[in-house]
């Protein structure tokens, strides 16, 4: 299940990772709190084999994250998830680390197993393995888990513009704590570095910073996305935002085409 593998004495590395977690972490068990996982998880996979599924747990750590790994379980910190205020936000974070599974992301941990069983302390090697995904993973498969974990929402039923309100509490807490410039990116006046017209000092500038940092900018992630709803699914969009043809079209003709096309630790 989830890209799992062996690892020692018979157990899987998903399951091994588990137990290491549970030994030195606290799980929330408060019920309001499981209630609310297990309602957005099982909605998000409602049309998969129950043997398929993956299950949230959220571990008591201090950092704003959530990662997953081979096997059947994401971690989504305490932390991010008391700033999560609706289940459409709780949801684009599930759904993401979902979507790492999906596309098959997590199947590059393989090769470092070993060197994660050496680590001292579960939480030590929980913050380890959350820079290690950003380091595997890089910064386009992070893109590719925003559009797909998206995707699994508004499949769902989720308002997508909803599960987007998640960027606004990342970028309150990013300006918070002074992390300017994981709001900003290297363009304090542009959200949009992925542009196909930005120029190409532009992207040299984002080609650099995403490599540094691991994502977009929070303002560019989120500005993604938003053109990902408009394309992909503008049916789902509010009447009032959806894309329409110009005004100067032929009313018997073709509706013009919406030219469009992606943080705190962030997602991963």
């Amino acid at each position: 299940m989830g890209h799992d593998f062996q690892f020692e004495r018979g157990k899987s590395f998903g399951e091994w990772l588990h137990t290491q977690m549970l030994e030195a972490v606290t799980f929330e068990d408060a019920p309001w709190a499981i209630d609310r996982i297990r309602r957005v998880e099982s909605r998000l996979q409602g049309n998969r084999a129950t043997i398929s599924r993956l299950t949230v747990e959220i571990p008591w750590l201090e950092e704003v994250t959530a990662f997953t790994a081979p096997g059947r379980y994401i971690y989504f910190s305490r932390r991010l998830y008391e700033l999560c205020a609706t289940d459409e936000q709780v949801a684009f974070v599930v759904g993401h680390e979902i979507a790492h599974h999906d596309l098959g992301h997590v199947a590059l941990f393989h090769g470092w197993a070993d060197k994660i069983a050496r680590l001292p302390g579960a939480t030590l090697f929980a913050l380890f393995f959350h820079g290690l995904e950003r380091l595997v993973y890089g910064p386009q498969k992070e893109c590719d888990a925003d559009r797909h974990g998206l995707d699994l929402c508004v499949s769902a039923d989720y308002e997508g513009r909803r599960c987007l309100e998640l960027f606004d509490i990342l970028e309150q807490r990013a300006l918070y704590i002074g992390d300017l410039d994981m709001v900003y990116g290297p363009d304090v006046e542009s959200d949009d570095e992925l542009d196909e017209n930005a120029s190409w000092t532009t992207k040299a500038q984002i080609w650099a910073w995403q490599k540094k940092r691991g994502y977009l900018p929070i303002r560019d992630r989120r500005q993604m996305l938003r053109k990902h709803l408009e394309v992909k699914h503008p049916d789902r969009l509010p009447a009032a935002i959806q894309p329409t043809a110009s005004p100067s079209d032929d009313a018997a003709g073709p509706l013009g085409n919406s030219g469009a096309i992606e943080g705190p630790s962030p997602i991963s």
